[in-house]
């Protein structure tokens, strides 16, 4: 029998696996709306080509490095990978940027929670390998979001929508503390 949970290192990260074995689905009221999402899906499936949760760790560990202790959550066995410019085009019509910066309560966590929603919701049952990172360099702490191509793992500026490589910029290189699939 299979493990619903993992917990391993490579390295000195922390790596936790989430595997399904049965699906819960919480019990809902019919909806037209949804039905004809999932009509939508049948009829017009998601083609993207898709990596393994291993595959996308190792990318991971290629981006970020495995030499220091940093925590990365894989939430599901298979991801669909996302081009640059299919995420530029998602980024093009979201507002998530124009959101007032409030000290606190509205800062660069808000702001990636809130673009993580926005795509999520808007490639829903897509599967792409979208996601988040917390790190922190010596001058401060931040928080963005992610996505792979198939080859590399992009950091997304949810303030600005700026899309760069990791570590091509001084403000975007540093520790990962926690990565999220």
């Amino acid at each position: 029998m299979r493990k619903q949970v993992e917990v391993k290192k490579r390295g000195k990260v922390v790596i936790i696996r989430f595997y399904k074995r049965k699906t819960y689905e919480p019990e809902r009221k019919p909806s037209v709306k949804r039905f004809l999402r999932k009509m939508k899906a049948i009829l017009f499936p998601c083609r993207a080509i898709e990596i393994t949760a291993e595959q996308l760790e190792d990318l991971i560990l290629k981006t970020f490095g495995s030499d220091y202790e940093y925590h990365v959550l894989i939430s599901d066995e298979k991801f669909r990978i996302i081009t640059k410019d299919q995420m530029q085009q998602l980024l093009k019509e979201d507002d998530t940027d124009t959101l007032p910066y409030i000290w606190t309560y509205g800062d660069c966590d808000d702001f990636s929670d809130v673009l993580l929603g926005q795509l999520t919701r808007k490639t829903w049952n897509q599967g792409f390998a979208i996601g988040q990172l917390w790190y922190f360099n010596p001058r401060f702490g931040h928080a963005v979001n992610l996505f792979c191509d198939g080859e590399k793992i992009w950091v997304v500026e949810p303030q600005n929508d700026r899309i760069i490589e990791w570590g091509s910029e001084p403000d975007y290189s540093g520790r990962a503390f926690m990565i999220k699939f």
